[in-house]
């Protein structure tokens, strides 16, 4: 865990039962806390109670931010990853009911307001964060409570040992410590294989049968009753916000922007901003200059924003270089970028699949891995970025369910003058997302789910044939087949409207899996990202009545967001008609890595969980020979990936 805290460590032991403590520190431990330093052996004998934490030190860098970290009076004790941004407020409410601070952190904020207001506290922090409290204040009634922040941002994992007690961590890898072997679970493992599906966040599924993940916006409290997860929040049904005037819902967006990204400057180390050319990180960047202005001190880089990017050094969609250049051009900001390409690939795949945990299905993460490397090799501890807009705004062009949802409100006619606004607008041609839409808004349900679940068993027993041996496709297609409707399945999706759709991208079916990729390519290289979009103010507003038909409007999607950013950054970027994700030149950088990927990782894919080596070894000699659609590119990446995470994840 070295790399999510390389300035300080620290540990608790504790006898629960007689209320005994003791700490201890490691090598990074400052010497000024006069801790044991400890390696292994017994700090306090038969301690049936352990917190460790490895410290990224952004406020208060001094000796008192260490954690763990205790009350006065030794009762309560935390280990907290994250931040919660509003912590300066929170300190001063808490200091007219008389509470006393030892450090400037937001740490001891969170423990002291725990403290007072239990776990009702959760509801004040605007942040991110998987904490964990041990609670020693009942005499023989310990309890340990977890919670996660509520879109997820930052990770909390933990399993338990069927003795009533529970290892947890921010990194599935560091409960591998616990045990020799964790189980694969087979229908995960094929279903990435298969057609790239994750283990389901809401559901707090992993890869492992063993461990779980505690679900964004949930608590956990572990006592002598055992585990007990409940949610703490909820993504409410109307949001924040009435509909009363479109010019009103674009400024209190605006605002609820500005003051997210506001909060998310407060460090005591540099911030930076990843810049990709798109509208998202583009609106980032110019309100990040417009506060600097304000404040030339305000992210401890003497009045300078540092926006970091990625490029390529050929043609094609993918390569954004001009579109930064464009809003540089009008800030006063320096430019870093970097170059990935597939030999870089080959080069760091085995390190980044260990530090993503879980499988992964596309070369995009190595884009963002070079940007967070870029920013640890300028002195930048802290990076604002843009996800979760395309998914609060409907950025991925969602026309179906905005079509379906057209035709039942406004009918018909309706939908196919929106159709001429959206080719008028941005070129594309959404008739067939139009007629595709029009059974989803007339038929039943049920209906719709029936024939779309049948349409994806067909798909996937088609992909699945071709890359899992026939008793894996089988248990795979058979376990779809008969799942129901569950949240994260795509047929469960075919017949919501727009906001359902949006909601469900957001909670559990797109957002979550971006979240981990950009914490643990930050935390590889100890780079605290911040998201101002999953503030919760903003998460809430985004589905609020006032917002529900200003994501799709006059032919643009994220019709608000472009709205505004107006006078923050500039025009062409605010309407480009060609902005694709954060892409990268796939096929080249998969054929270079299938060219140099160790025969290990391949024959480990091939070798393990279910996977046929003939369909495998098919889709790999394509790659190699760069002769494979785009399909098989991504077959290809998915089998290296499995290979090196097996040798990695799987091996005693």
């Amino acid at each position: 865990m070295r790399h999510r805290g390389p300035d300080d460590e620290g540990y608790l032991f504790s006898v629960i039962g007689r209320g005994e403590t003791a700490l201890a520190g490691g090598d990074e431990t400052s010497p000024e806390l006069q801790l044991p330093t400890w390696r292994g052996e017994a700090v306090l004998p038969q301690a049936d109670a352990v917190l460790g934490f490895r410290r990224l030190a952004i406020h208060d860098l001094s000796a008192a931010g260490h954690q763990p970290m205790g009350t006065p009076d030794g009762k309560l004790w935390i280990v907290f990853n994250g931040e919660v941004y509003n912590f300066p407020e929170l300190r001063a409410e808490l200091e007219q009911c008389g509470v006393s601070f030892r450090s400037k952190t937001d740490t001891e904020v969170i423990l002291r307001a725990y403290e007072r207001w239990g776990a009702r506290c959760l509801q004040r922090f605007n942040g991110m964060w998987g904490l964990a409290i041990l609670d020693l204040r009942r005499q023989g009634e310990p309890q340990l409570f977890l919670a996660r922040d509520r879109c997820g941002v930052k990770p909390l994992y933990y399993a338990e040992d069927g003795n009533g007690g529970i290892a947890f961590a921010s990194e599935i890898k560091a409960l591998r410590a616990t045990r020799d072997r964790w189980t694969t679970d087979p229908l995960q493992f094929s279903n990435f294989i298969a057609w790239g599906r994750y283990p389901s966040p809401a559901a707090g599924d992993t890869i492992f049968q063993e461990i779980r993940a505690l679900p964004p916006g949930c608590s956990a409290l572990l006592d002598a009753k055992g585990l007990q997860v409940q949610r703490w929040w909820e993504l409410p049904e109307n949001g924040d916000g009435d509909a009363s005037g479109v010019d009103h819902a674009v400024d209190k967006l605006r605002v609820l922007l500005e003051d997210a990204v506001k909060l998310r400057l407060r460090a005591d180390v540099p911030v930076g901003s990843c810049l990709s050319g798109g509208l998202d990180s583009s609106i980032i960047v110019g309100m990040v200059n417009r506060l600097l202005t304000e404040d030339a001190a305000a992210t401890h880089s003497g009045g300078t924003q540092h926006t970091f990017s990625a490029v390529y050094n050929m043609e094609g969609p993918f390569n954004e270089r001009k579109f930064v250049n464009r809003v540089l051009s009008g800030i006063n900001a320096t430019g870093h970028f970097t170059v990935p390409d597939g030999e870089g690939l080959a080069t760091d795949f085995d390190r980044m699949v260990w530090h993503q945990d879980e499988p992964f299905t596309t070369t995009s993460i190595f884009a963002q891995w070079c940007v967070m490397r870029l920013a640890k090799e300028s002195g930048t501890k802290v990076l604002l970025d843009g996800q979760a807009a395309d998914e609060l705004f409907a950025g991925y062009r969602p026309y179906q369910w905005f079509f379906s949802t057209v035709i039942k409100e406004r009918g018909l006619f309706a939908a196919v003058k929106e159709m001429q606004s959206i080719r008028r607008a941005t070129g594309d041609r959404a008739l067939r997302h139009l007629l595709g839409s029009v059974p989803v808004a007339l038929l039943p349900a049920s209906l719709i789910q029936g024939a779309a679940r049948y349409g994806y068993s067909r798909a996937l027993r088609g992909s699945a044939g071709r890359l899992l041996r026939p008793e894996a496709a089988a248990a795979l297609v058979e376990h779809v087949r008969d799942a129901g409707t569950p949240e994260s399945y795509p047929w469960r999706r075919m017949a919501e409207n727009l906001d359902q759709h949006l909601r469900g991208i957001t909670l559990d079916f797109v957002l979550p899996h971006l979240l981990r990729f950009e914490d643990r390519n930050s935390m590889a290289f100890s780079i605290e990202s911040r998201v101002p979009f999953t503030d919760y103010r903003l998460v809430e507003f985004a589905f609020s009545p006032a917002m529900k038909a200003l994501k799709i409007r006059e032919g643009w999607s994220k019709w608000a967001l472009r709205k505004a950013g107006t006078g923050t950054v500039p025009e062409d970027i605010i309407w480009r008609r060609d902005k694709m994700g954060f892409g990268t030149p796939e096929p080249q950088m998969v054929q270079a890595l299938a060219k140099a990927s160790s025969s290990q990782n391949i024959e480990a894919a091939i070798s393990a969980g279910g996977v046929a080596a003939e369909g495998a070894g098919r889709v790999l000699k394509a790659a190699m020979a760069g002769t494979a659609s785009k399909v098989d590119y991504l077959a290809a990446f998915r089998l290296m990936v499995a290979g090196s995470w097996i040798r990695q994840f799987q091996t005693p």
